[in-house]
C-alpha cells in the first residue's frame, strides 16, 4: 500500500522529482567523470616516466666532456648519467618548421618510445627516429629521407623510426599556447650522427637520490662555475604542464559537483516539506490503521531514491561520456596524445 501511494505521490510531483533526479545525476556525473580523468592521467603519466627512466634532473652546460661527467658521477647521490647534445634545426620544408635535435650517447635515462620502426642503433650514423605527431603531419614515413639544417652545417638522413618521449609529452613552441605539430616537434639520433668529433654535448641527464634542492647544492659546491644551470624534474616544462592540467581537472572535479548536489538536496528537502504538509491528514490516518511512526518515517525516506538512482547512473555514465568529450579537448594540449592517460587506452 504504501509502496503504491510512493509511485502515485512521485507521478504527482514528477516534475520536481525529475528535477532532483537530474541535478543529483549531474553532480555524481562531472565529480565521476572528471576525477576519473585526472586519476587515470596521473597513473599512466607516473607508469610512462618510470617505463622511460625519465631523468630526474638536467644539467646544462656549454660543453659536457669526460671530466665533468666524472665530477657528477663523484657525486654520492649521483645514481646514473647520460649526455645528450640538444640544438635546434630547421628541416627541408617550405613552411621552416623547427625541430629539436637530440644526440644521445645511449638511450637508457629518458628513453623514447618507439611507436613504428627500427630499435635505435647507437651505431647508425645515418638514421633518425622522429616525432610521430610531426612525422604524421607531414606526411612521412619509415624510409623517407629528410635534411636538417644546425648552425650552417646540413645533414641529410633516413627515418628509422617514429617515436614519442616522454621529455617532450607536453611539446608547445614558445610562439603558442598548444601543441603545432606542422611545425614544431623533435627527433632522436645517435651522437656518432653529429659531424664534429668530439661531440659538444650540452645537456648531463641524471637520476639521483634525495631531494632536488638539496642536489642542486651539492651541484654548486662541486662544479661551481663549469655548469649553466640545474633543472629538476618538477619544473621541466613538459613535467610540470601536465601535473598543472591534472590540479586542474582534480579541482574541478572536487568543487563544481558540489553546486549540483547542494541543489538537488535543498529542492529535496523543499519538496518532501511541502508534500508532508499537505499530507497531515494522510499520515494521521495511516496512523489510525495500525502504521507505526518508523514505517511513516521510512515511507518517507523512499521518496529520496531518485537522488540514488540519479547519482548510480551519474557514477556509471560519467567516467564513459566524460571520457568521449575530454579526450579529443585534452589531445589538443598534449603533445603525444598516445600517452594522455586513459589506462583503457594503452
Amino acid at each position: 500500500m504504501l509502496y503504491k501511494k510512493m509511485l502515485r505521490d512521485i507521478s504527482n510531483y514528477k516534475i520536481q522529482f525529475i528535477s532532483i533526479f537530474l541535478m543529483a545525476f549531474l553532480g555524481v556525473f562531472i565529480f565521476s567523470g572528471i576525477s576519473g580523468e585526472a586519476l587515470s592521467l596521473e597513473e599512466n603519466i607516473n607508469d610512462y616516466y618510470q617505463e622511460s627512466n625519465l631523468a630526474d634532473g638536467w644539467i646544462y652546460a656549454t660543453d659536457i666532456g669526460d671530466g665533468f661527467v666524472d665530477k657528477v658521477t663523484d657525486i654520492s647521490q649521483t645514481k646514473d648519467v647520460e649526455r645528450q647534445l640538444v640544438l635546434s634545426s630547421t628541416p627541408n620544408f617550405t613552411s621552416n618548421p623547427e625541430i629539436k635535435l637530440d644526440f644521445i650517447e645511449n638511450n637508457s635515462i629518458s628513453k623514447f618510445y618507439l611507436v613504428e620502426g627500427t630499435p635505435f642503433d647507437l651505431n647508425d650514423e645515418y638514421g633518425v627516429w622522429i616525432d610521430k605527431n610531426f612525422a604524421d603531419e607531414k606526411n612521412l614515413k619509415i624510409g623517407d629521407k629528410i635534411s636538417f639544417k644546425v648552425n650552417g652545417i646540413e645533414m641529410e638522413k633516413e627515418i628509422r623510426g617514429l617515436i614519442y618521449s616522454p621529455e617532450y609529452v607536453y611539446n608547445v613552441p614558445y610562439y603558442a599556447i598548444k601543441p603545432d605539430p606542422s611545425g614544431y616537434g623533435f627527433a632522436y639520433m645517435s651522437y656518432k650522427a653529429f659531424p664534429i668529433d668530439p661531440v659538444p654535448f650540452n645537456v648531463l641527464n641524471v637520476k639521483f637520490d634525495g631531494d632536488a634542492q638539496d642536489y642542486s647544492n651539492l651541484l654548486d659546491e662541486k662544479l661551481g662555475d663549469d655548469y649553466n644551470s640545474f633543472l629538476p624534474r618538477d619544473l621541466h616544462s613538459s613535467v610540470s604542464a601536465y601535473q598543472n592540467m591534472i590540479s586542474q581537472l582534480k579541482m574541478i572535479a572536487n568543487a563544481l559537483p558540489l553546486v549540483f548536489i547542494f541543489i538537488s538536496m535543498l529542492m529535496l528537502l523543499t519538496s518532501m516539506k511541502r508534500i508532508i504538509t499537505h499530507q497531515r491528514t494522510q499520515i494521521g490516518v495511516l496512523k489510525a490503521n495500525g502504521f507505526k511512526n518508523r514505517q511513516i518515517m521510512v515511507h518517507y525516506l523512499s521518496y529520496t531514491f531518485p537522488v540514488l538512482l540519479g547519482s548510480i547512473f551519474g557514477l556509471i555514465l560519467g567516467q564513459i561520456l566524460i571520457h568521449k568529450i575530454a579526450y579529443p579537448l585534452i589531445s589538443q594540449f598534449i603533445g603525444n596524445a598516445f600517452f594522455s592517460g586513459f589506462s583503457y587506452i594503452r
